[in-house]
């Protein structure tokens, strides 16, 4: 490449790189007015969705400052009548025309518990009751929405009433999202956390729900619009779903567009200008180097006498001409002097060469025939035939040493292995043995009473568990039922659940109550307990003539109870402090009558803890669900379906924590001793 082109690519770099400097902070001064101008527009538009809501919630905040001033809900408030609250709520609701799910009233009490609601629902509308009641003043009023699972989106407003409860109404979020796209003027999608469509006010929208983005352009029918988003919070400060809002932003891009297709354009028109006049001076500048060059390209080819047209000058080209005459002058000189190095250079080589090939003479086999083959002939590479004769000598060295030590340490490296091989070994040994040991403890014989069936299983998390179940019969008709969970899980919690069901096992032998049993393992284990470790237990006895269930609780997880007629809930417990912690600790034994059918599920937190995908937990509705089936009327199938459940739970994820159940299914009153006992053929679910 000629001097002169690269003069210009250089300078068509500089100019790159100036521009380049300047139009990056551009960029980013533009950029970060964007970025405020786009959080400014959120703000606007997160307070014009408020404005819209407050717009949309009034009739709603109307009903509900008529219904606190309401006499008759307020006596009945007063007097604690709780029927009285819910007939007058539903005669609120109906004087107010509210109707279907979604048209709700309820009163909550100061303590965020739900006092009546029409119709009739286990929870408060308001998701952040005990909140609102903590941060609303009497008299103010708060509007959101509220998402609850496979229930439709509901507009609810909450009025805090001067005695301290909460009055909530509520409507459908379609009606209220339809008036606030109108109070906005413009089309709008309503999604859910997980990107699903809530609501829409254009079929193409709900179309594109997963796909939009906030902050997406979109064009429709000849116009730009942009998707402002804003998080919608329920009660409890929780996001129920994200509203995007298109507004127009067509003039805004079509003047952006316009304003760099125009800077571009100046910055093109500078940078030709400036590289036509660059290019006529260097023209003018380089046109004698080109004869120069021309010059000495013919010195360099032998001819001496060559020579530059060009004139007298008193510059670096002028300097390079008298530069060139003093090198004709003195190429003679030159020649003469390469020719005697030459000769001289050929006389030592040959003696160089007579040395290496005496000392090649201590080599053997191929590196003695390849040295001498590069020192053979004309040509001859003395340096070399030198160099490989000397990496010859110092390879034979290293490699002795090398193979000495590779050896030794390769002799060291195999018996380390093989001693760490063999503990490994001794350590999955014991510990299979260990979990072998703890899973026969669980209960595979069940007594067979015309009255009762049963059925235990346990899954620990690792090799060994923490948790424990087991079932004895104290006499004829009496049969004690136990499961607990220890703090932690492995090897030291195994060991400390087999104490606790050892002692309870023990005191439950000689007589005691389900609540002097759990005191007295308590004291065993608080009094010698270094590692500060705890269990958690449940222990019961069933009087297999009467159906009374009598059981004491030490801080362990409520057992659940399905009816014969399917209704299904927590058994009524106390929850009592966990076995180990502080010794002298009393428990309370608590009374129970089964009924023909009842189905009672205990078991351990590994159930309901379970994690699944996205950090969820089983927790204790999904397993109200399955306990709650009346179809599932055999203690096996139970434990069997909400295993199976947790599993499909969990896909991935790896298990937490211990799993332990134990099923109790009371027919009817016993009619007969007790039969021998059957085994049965899978107690334990892996």
């Amino acid at each position: 490449m000629l001097l002169r082109s690269r003069i210009l690519l250089l300078f068509a770099l500089a100019t790159l790189l100036v521009a380049a400097s300047v139009a990056l902070p551009a960029w980013l001064v533009l950029r970060d007015g964007e970025e405020r101008a786009a959080g400014l527009r959120n703000a606007l538009q997160a307070a014009m969705v408020r404005e819209a809501v407050d717009h949309a919630a009034a009739p709603l905040v109307a009903t509900l400052r008529g219904a606190a001033l309401d006499a008759t809900l307020l006596a009945a408030r007063q007097a604690g009548d709780e029927s009285a609250l819910r007939h007058r709520l539903a005669e609120l609701r109906q004087s107010i025309g509210l109707s279907g799910p979604t048209g709700r009233i309820d009163l909550v009490g100061g303590q965020g518990q739900l006092l009546a609601a029409a119709p009739a629902a286990a929870e408060p509308l308001a998701s952040g009751a005990t909140a609102l009641q903590r941060d609303l003043a009497p008299g103010q009023i708060f509007a959101g929405f509220e998402a609850e699972v496979e229930s439709p989106l509901l507009l609810v407003t909450s009025l805090r009433l001067p005695q301290g409860d909460l009055l909530s109404v509520s409507m459908a979020a379609e009606a209220a999202l339809g008036q606030i796209a109108g109070h906005l003027r413009a089309d709008l999608l309503l999604r859910d956390r997980a990107g699903a469509p809530l609501f829409s006010t254009a079929p193409e929208l709900r179309e594109q729900a997963a796909a939009l983005r906030a902050g997406e352009r979109l064009e429709r029918a000849g116009r730009l619009y942009r998707l402002e988003a804003t998080v919608l919070l329920n009660s409890a400060g929780a996001p129920v779903g994200e509203l995007l809002v298109l507004a127009d932003a067509t003039a805004e891009t079509q003047s952006r567009k316009l304003l760099l297709l125009v800077a571009f354009g100046l910055l093109v028109l500078a940078a030709g200008a400036i590289c036509r006049a660059l290019y006529r001076v260097i023209r003018d500048a380089l046109d004698p180097l080109t004869e120069l060059a021309r010059a000495l390209q013919s010195v360099a080819g032998g001819d001496i006498f060559a020579s530059a047209a060009i004139g007298p000058r008193r510059d670096e080209v002028g300097a390079i001409g008298e530069a060139l005459e003093a090198l004709r002058s003195n190429t003679l000189a030159l020649d003469r002097l390469q020719t005697g190095n030459r000769l001289a250079g050929l006389r030592e080589r040959a003696l160089i060469a007579q040395e290496i090939a005496r000392l090649t003479a201590v080599l053997e086999g191929p590196a003695r025939r390849e040295i001498l083959g590069l020192l053979e002939g004309e040509g001859a590479t003395l340096g070399p035939a030198f160099a490989r004769m000397s990496s010859h000598v110092v390879q034979q060295h290293r490699a002795m040493a090398t193979l000495l030590a590779e050896r030794t340490r390769d002799l060291a490296l195999v018996r380390q292995a093989l001693d760490e091989r063999m503990q490994l070994n001794r350590m999955r040994e014991e510990l299979d043995v260990a979990r072998r040991l703890q899973l026969s403890s669980v209960p595979t014989t069940f007594p067979q009473l015309d009255c009762l069936q049963l059925h235990a299983a346990m899954v620990p998390a690792k090799e060994v568990g923490g948790d424990f179940c087991d079932l004895v019969m104290l006499d004829e008709h009496r049969l004690a039922l136990m499961i607990g969970d220890a703090s932690g899980k492995g090897v030291g919690a195994a060991i400390f659940i087999a104490m606790a069901r050892s002692l309870l096992r023990a005191a439950m032998g000689r007589g005691a109550t389900p609540a002097e049993a759990l005191a007295q393992a308590n004291d065993m284990l608080a009094a010698d307990n270094p590692t500060m470790m705890f269990a958690t237990a449940f222990v019961s006895v069933l009087d297999c003539r009467t159906g009374v269930l009598t059981y004491a609780n030490a801080g362990h997880n409520a057992p659940r109870r399905r009816g014969a007629r399917g209704h299904e809930s927590e058994l009524p417990v106390e929850v009592g402090l966990a076995l180990g912690v502080m010794d002298g600790m009393d428990f309370d034994d608590q009374i129970l009558r089964l009924d023909d059918g009842d189905m009672v599920l205990m078991f351990t937190d590994g159930v309901t803890e379970a994690m699944g995908p996205g950090d969820a937990m089983f927790g204790d509705a999904r397993l109200a669900a399955i306990t709650g089936d009346a179809r599932i009327a055999d203690p096996a199938r139970l434990v069997d379906a909400v295993a199976r459940s947790v599993e499909a739970f969990a896909e991935t994820e790896p298990q937490a924590d211990d799993i332990t159940m134990l099923a109790l299914h009371w027919r009817g009153h016993a009619t007969a001793a007790p039969a021998p006992a059957r085994e049965k053929e899978d107690a334990t679910w892996m």
